[in-house]
Formats: structure tokens, C-alpha cells, sequence
């Protein structure tokens, strides 16, 4: 008898494969990219040192890595604009975030910096 089990990502019933008794995430589009992210989190925590051996070992690697992305988005140009479109609001409320975070930032530095030129 097939027993069912809960997904560990939205709660709902489902019958595991039965390649993969030990399935704990339902086979839903939504669930399995959860369960990626999760997995690639965990493992870049495990192994964080992973990509800086490959910096160290060589010196133009990350040169080649921004050579690489930069063609990327020349050849995907219209990839921005279509994913900006359809996540406008996310986009703005990440903007948004992050803008607060630079400008706090940057007044931090304007402080420290009138702090050390009144000491002097």
C-alpha cells in the first residue's frame, strides 16, 4: 500500500516516486525550485571556500568570469527588460532596500571622515 507524505516546502499530500521512497518535497515546479535553492545554499555552506581556490590559483580568473557575464547580457539584452517587467514591484521594493542600505552607508563614511578631519 502506497502511504502519502507531506511536502516539507508547502505542507500539501503527496505520494513519493517510488525511485525515491525517502522524497520529502512534492514534485510541484514551485516546490523543486525551493528545494534547489535550499540545496545550493546548504552546499555553499559546506563548501565555502570552493570558488576562492580557483581565484588564488589564478590571478585572471575573476577577469574572465566578468568578461564571460558581461557577453551574457550582450548577447540577452532584452532578458533584463522582460524579467524587470514582469517583477516591477519586486524590483522596486529590492531597489528601494538597497538605495536605504548605500545611502546610510555612505553617510557613515561622511562622518567618520568629518570626525577625523575635526580631530586634526
Amino acid at each position: 500500500m502506497i502511504t502519502g507524505k507531506i511536502c516539507s516546502v508547502c505542507g500539501k499530500e503527496f505520494i513519493p516516486n517510488k525511485y525515491r521512497p525517502n522524497q520529502t518535497v512534492c514534485s510541484s515546479l514551485e516546490c523543486q525550485y525551493k528545494r534547489q535553492l535550499d540545496n545550493m545554499k546548504e552546499w555553499r555552506g559546506r563548501n565555502t571556500d570552493y570558488f576562492k581556490c580557483r581565484e588564488s590559483k589564478d590571478a585572471s580568473w575573476k577577469a574572465t568570469c566578468r568578461e564571460r557575464a558581461k557577453r551574457w547580457r550582450e548577447m540577452h539584452k532584452e532578458y533584463l527588460s522582460l524579467y524587470r517587467q514582469e517583477h516591477k514591484d519586486l524590483h522596486r521594493v529590492y531597489m528601494r532596500e538597497y538605495m536605504r542600505k548605500y545611502r546610510k552607508k555612505s553617510r557613515g563614511k561622511k562622518i567618520d571622515e568629518a570626525e577625523t578631519q575635526q580631530e586634526q
